[in-house]
């Protein structure tokens, strides 16, 4: 038999774990502490339980997901696994019964506002959704981080611990992260772990999602809207200044310094711009603009390479270091963040990418503050947006326009490695 479920969410599936006498099998990227509660319930009666998730540290930050619900479960013996791009929602309960829900079916794929799931009951389609869920977690159990362990849920303890005690990356916002733990069955999933700029589209595709779980909400899932503006995971980093501009002749040189006996290039800000430094993340992808002169001598911003940056530490501070004795420029720079590999184009600074053509070629799409609010950024506004910046926060798009360009310089120019030990 199949049945239709709409609005008694809620009483069906607490009727399919009371009655529940073997097994329960769920894959859901969203957990709700009642959904913990019922499987940890069932485990200890003796239920063989297992539950397939994603395991985004965004997830937890937001409420969509319970580091504290899968700790129990855990606690529980149930058996826990971690997909990265995971979608599905399924609900297998003995061999008899499954509820199948999706966002096709829920308010993004439909044209009222209502929610609907199917429910089969003893129909061959379940041996089928079995079939499925084991093939899943045959490939999960075999793939890097797909089972979740006391170590991956201690590790996000302490980070989510670390970010809700931080402040969000934009004021009134909140903070974004896209770090991704989990099986990648594809190529398109791995992109998901590997890419932060591919991990936040993906965060930002499942907001309506989660809004329209019918599950997750029965259940007391939280369904409030979460703003996904703050991600700053590409950063388009300024050196020297627009009242004293570097030598566009001349290559861009990166600063290195031994630190506890180990070479490090860094990048820096002054005491004022404190507050943006502590927003810089572990593998932060970042693109380096000099202000210094064009070719034609008018000042203006070029971008000349990109690296990724370590996580800040309150220790980077140069008047902690010795460093300052030799380098009088630190006294006005004295912040700064550990670069941990770069690329330069091995030419003068005038060949690199002037800042003006990617505003020119993208308009407002350029930084995530413009992207966010086209109406109030007309072009020559955004062109504006860099002045008095120690950095700015780049759109995907803006990613892909600049990569495309270096890729082009790098391969006339070629150019220079650095890499921190």
């Amino acid at each position: 038999m199949i049945e239709i479920v709409t609005d008694e969410h809620l009483d069906t599936i607490s009727s399919l774990f009371k009655n529940a006498k073997e097994e329960i099998k769920i894959i859901s990227p969203y957990l709700s502490i009642k959904t913990a509660e019922l499987l940890c319930e069932a485990a200890n009666n003796g239920i063989n339980c297992s539950f397939i998730t994603r395991f985004y540290l965004q997830d937890f930050l937001d409420g969509s997901n319970s580091l504290n619900g899968l700790q129990n479960m855990l606690n529980a013996g149930v058996k826990l696994y971690a997909l990265v791009g995971l979608h599905t929602k399924l609900y297998l309960f003995d061999y008899e019964d499954a509820i199948v829900g999706s966002a096709n079916f829920t308010e993004s794929g439909l044209s009222h506002n209502i929610e609907l799931s199917i429910h089969f009951k003893k129909e061959p389609a379940v041996d089928n959704l079995l079939d499925y869920y084991e093939d899943i977690v045959t490939k999960v159990s075999d793939a890097e981080e797909g089972i979740i362990t006391q170590e991956m849920i201690d590790d996000y303890k302490i980070r989510y611990q670390e970010k809700k005690a931080s402040k969000s990356k934009l004021d009134g916002d909140t903070l974004i992260t896209g770090i991704v733990r989990g099986a990648t069955l594809n190529k398109e999933t791995e992109k998901i772990r590997n890419d932060l700029n591919v991990a936040f589209k993906e965060i930002q595709n499942s907001v309506s999602e989660r809004l329209s779980d019918p599950v997750y909400s029965a259940l007391g899932g939280d369904t409030s809207v979460i703003s996904y503006k703050g991600l700053r995971n590409i950063i388009l980093k300024f050196s020297a200044s627009s009242k004293n501009r570097a030598d566009g002749n001349k290559p861009m040189d990166m600063e290195a310094f031994y630190d506890e006996g180990k070479l490090i290039y860094i990048s820096n800000f002054s005491e004022a711009s404190l507050k943006s430094a502590k927003t810089v993340e572990e593998g932060d992808e970042t693109f380096f603009c000099v202000h210094t002169y064009d070719k034609n001598g008018k000042g203006c911003p070029i971008i000349v390479g990109k690296g990724f940056f370590r996580a800040f530490k309150s220790s980077n501070d140069a008047r902690k270091k010795e460093w300052i004795n030799q380098n009088q420029w630190l006294k006005d720079y004295p912040i700064y963040c550990v670069i941990s590999e770069a690329k330069i184009i091995n030419a003068p600074v005038n060949c690199g990418i002037p800042l003006r053509e990617v505003v020119d070629a993208l308009g407002y799409k350029t930084y995530m503050h413009t992207r966010e609010n086209p109406d109030k950024y007309p072009p020559e506004r955004v062109a504006k947006s860099h002045g008095q910046r120690a950095m700015l926060s780049l759109s995907p798009e803006a990613k892909d326009y600049i990569d495309e360009r270096l890729n082009i310089l790098w391969e006339k120019y070629g150019w220079i490695p650095y890499k921190s030990e």
